[in-house]
């Protein structure tokens, strides 16, 4: 059987449903921030590690820490509430082409397929990049309206998710450590399909080969941005630009070199937290639905990353202390110092 890895980045201030399946390795990210690990899961704080870069690199800290410290045929990333389906049964799927689904049970476990983990080598055996589904941007909203092209996309967030002008300052550190990418870099932004997310299953080579690709770049963007009076949101550019990167070095390994490509849906899972009784999740999953209908209200008005809706989650932190949340295990200090988000 092939040596295949999916990496979970799991956040330390969520006590998280677990996928149970060999295939399957949880990490906690951020690991050096969290100092009593409740879920009992390895951390990306050993060997050669990022892990102190939590706050800007988010899920990134996993994916390096697998390159450096793992051995494996094959290497997947996930989120703790991204994962890609094995189900053979398409879902419906909302803007971002994601499968929206309140809550991550047992249930939908079995009903996705990750905890078949015959069928999960099987279907990874026979390719070398597993994907997720691509989304047309033109369908996704931003701060300014919908937009045609994946740089007015993305363009359109600065001031939000980065400053004004990190679009431009992109390129040029494409162009400056990787110029044989910055054609195709911007091939890739003046189209409208979208791959993000960070999702995936590569073979070893090929990740590694991505892993080179992003973080000099992304090391580069942390080390010469001024974070002067950034939110919160805006700390995490060099992630921003990893996804983005993510999607340009898919986009050549599928148009510019011949691979065995399969894409899978992505799953998005609003709610993760494990809960000890049936009750505590059906409230949940009930909160789920109510959660979806409240975003679709507030996005339009305050949209992510902007400084309204960080007020908005300062006031609901206070309002709902840690504990409450299913947060016990992490300081109350450490939380709103946002050290471990």
């Amino acid at each position: 059987m092939l040596n295949i890895k999916i990496f979970v980045s799991h956040r330390i201030d969520i006590n998280s449903y677990v996928v149970k399946n060999n295939i399957y390795l949880p990490v906690r990210c951020g690991a050096t921030f969290d100092h009593e690990n409740p879920m009992n899961i390895v951390g990306d704080n050993t060997g050669d590690n990022i892990s102190s870069y939590r706050m800007s690199f988010c899920e990134f800290t996993v994916q390096y820490w697998a390159w450096k410290n793992c051995v494996a045929d094959y290497y997947g990333l996930c989120h703790y509430r991204r994962y890609l389906s094995f189900s053979e049964k398409m879902h419906h799927t909302n803007e971002y082409n994601m499968v929206h689904v309140p809550h991550l049970t047992s249930r939908e476990i079995k009903k996705f397929g990750f905890n078949d983990e015959g069928k999960i080598q099987k279907i990874i055996s026979n390719y070398d990049i597993i994907v997720s589904e691509c989304a047309d941007i033109r369908n996704v909203p931003t701060p300014s309206g919908k937009k045609a092209t994946l740089y007015q996309h993305w363009e359109a967030h600065e001031g939000v998710f980065f400053q004004t002008g990190a679009m431009s300052f992109l390129l040029e550190l494409i162009q400056e450590i990787h110029p044989e990418f910055y054609d195709i870099s911007r091939e890739y932004l003046s189209g409208y399909m979208h791959r993000g997310f960070n999702c995936y299953i590569l073979r070893k080579d090929l990740f590694q080969r991505l892993c080179e690709f992003q973080f000099p770049i992304m090391y580069e963007a942390k080390r010469r941005l001024d974070t002067t009076g950034y939110t919160q949101t805006m700390l995490r550019t060099p992630a921003f630009f990893g996804e983005i990167l993510y999607g340009i070095f898919i986009y050549y390994l599928t148009t510019r070199e011949t691979h065995r490509v399969k894409e899978q849906q992505l799953v998005f899972f609003q709610n993760t937290e494990a809960f000890d009784t049936y009750a505590q999740e059906f409230v949940h999953y009930i909160w789920g639905y109510v959660d979806r209908f409240l975003r679709w209200i507030v996005d339009p008005i305050f949209p992510k990353g902007s400084k309204g809706r960080d007020a908005l989650k300062k006031v609901f932190y206070t309002l709902t202390p840690a504990k409450k949340r299913g947060i016990a295990s992490i300081k109350e200090k450490n939380w709103n110092k946002g050290e471990n988000l």
